[in-house]
């Protein structure tokens, strides 16, 4: 592994002038500086010894912001350490449902049917129901009648109490997020256990999304709430966006390995 390349020195800060003055200006501070620190004039003072050090800084900093070529070179790497880092990958709030095998890098993407790939996105939440019922290990999974909702499964283990429901949404926008916070909120009244760990997975499987960022933000601020992101109460919220088979985590990721094997079931690792 490399070293790491040092951080560029302000070369503009040493002359006290800013990044955008010219020739003229950048000559006219040296001078002054040079006249300020020169060590001749400073001899047999307390700050000869620092001015020597000082105008050794001065004149490297003049001789890079005299050069043109130097110049732009220290003004590309004091932008680049500037720059905000880039986004790391997939964290524990974002990530994708894999509906379909990666594709090759490089090749070309295909046209997609969209009638097919709400079809097998569909497909795809009904196998993880059959799996939630079959492979519930020991949550012991029993499907549940909730009106509106596409599915739902609720189980139970000694010292936990797990939810997972599917509600699917022509629109998704908003006035719609707000209407299902409240509906959440009653249903989370209602299946929650007075005793045990309550965890609860709520997926969103929409065709159309309006105002994305709005609609994440009010889901992630649900989710985030106190009562909601603790071990004895965790809500998360999966966003399936059943046209481009993509999906956002709102939430926190639970450490119970019940919850993980859950989650696991929707493809997220």
């Amino acid at each position: 592994m490399g070293s790491r390349k040092p951080s560029p020195k302000d070369y503009y800060a040493v002359l006290g002038v800013s990044p955008e003055s010219d020739s003229a200006e950048i000559k006219k501070a040296y001078r002054a500086l040079v006249q300020k620190y020169h060590p001749d004039r400073l001899r047999g003072t307390e700050e000869s010894t620092n001015a020597s050090e000082r105008m050794i800084e001065i004149n490297e900093a003049f001789a890079v912001l005299g050069d043109v070529k130097r110049r732009a070179e220290l003004n590309r790497d004091l932008a680049a350490e500037k720059a905000p880092p880039a986004p790391a990958g997939p964290s524990v709030q974002d990530w994708e449902i894999p509906l379909s095998p990666v594709q090759e890098r490089g090749a070309a993407p295909a046209k997609r049917n969209v009638a097919v790939d709400q079809s097998v996105a569909r497909e795809f939440l009904d196998k993880v129901k059959a799996q939630l019922l079959s492979e519930g290990g020991a949550i012991k999974f029993k499907e549940e009648d909730e009106p509106s909702w596409r599915w739902s499964v609720q189980g139970k283990t000694w010292g936990g109490n797990y939810w997972v429901g599917v509600r699917s949404l022509s629109l998704l926008n908003p006035n719609t997020a707000r209407e299902m916070i409240g509906q959440l909120q009653a249903l989370i009244d209602k299946r929650r256990s007075g005793w045990k760990n309550n965890f609860f997975v709520f997926i969103f499987a929409f065709e159309t999304l309006q105002e994305g960022e709005t609609v994440l933000k009010m889901l992630r601020a649900f989710a985030g709430r106190e009562e909601n992101s603790t071990s004895k109460n965790l809500v998360n919220i999966v966003v399936l966006d059943l046209n481009k088979r993509r999906s956002v985590l709102c939430g926190k990721k639970s450490g119970d390995l019940n919850c993980l094997a859950i989650l696991h079931a929707l493809g997220v690792s």
